[in-house]
């Protein structure tokens, strides 16, 4: 009897913990491209650079997601293509204002928004910048920033995976 109640603790302890350990409800908007490169004169390189630009992009925004939905302490919110283009009044806006970014989470029941920007200003580097904003303040917790030099489908992945663990390391004292 005694051990029957000992387990009967000890799995009420475990349940409990479990629920104490909520997870952070986050959206993560797709990324904007800030190319501030001067167009070359030969527009068939400019086509090859803007497709490159665009993979990027793509990319970063995805290993965004899949670094949040592969972590326990996460759920991805969604949030749908016609509101975040409702909500984003200019290039920029939601990145430049958390408010704005905080209340289009609101709406779908983010405790987090996170909106990010992949800034070009040479063609030799860029920076991802991933602004995480706490969306019942309103507030920005924190920018998370890092820089894509040489071949990036190496160093993106590589770099997303450790801003993922300054991310983690921030909303846990959050």
């Amino acid at each position: 009897m005694k051990s029957l109640l000992m387990l009967f603790i000890s799995m009420s302890l475990m349940v409990s913990s479990h629920a104490n350990a909520a997870e952070s409800k986050v959206a993560v908007l797709d990324m904007e491209l800030l190319n501030l490169t001067m167009a070359l004169k030969d527009p068939q390189k400019n086509a090859e650079i803007a497709e490159n630009d665009q993979r990027n992009v793509a990319l970063t925004e995805s290993l965004v997601r899949e670094g949040f939905a592969k972590r326990e302490q996460y759920q991805l919110v969604e949030i749908s293509d016609a509101a975040h283009a409702e909500a984003d009044e200019s290039v920029g806006f939601l990145f430049d204002r958390p408010d704005a970014a905080a209340s289009l989470g609101q709406d779908f029941g983010a405790d987090y928004i996170v909106v990010g920007r992949y800034h070009k200003p040479t063609y030799l580097f860029s920076y991802i910048m991933l602004r995480v904003v706490d969306v019942n303040s309103g507030e920005l917790v924190e920018e998370f920033k890092t820089e894509v030099k040489g071949r990036p489908q190496e160093t993106i992945p590589r770099n997303i995976e450790n801003v993922m663990v300054d991310i983690d390391n921030r909303l846990s004292q959050h």
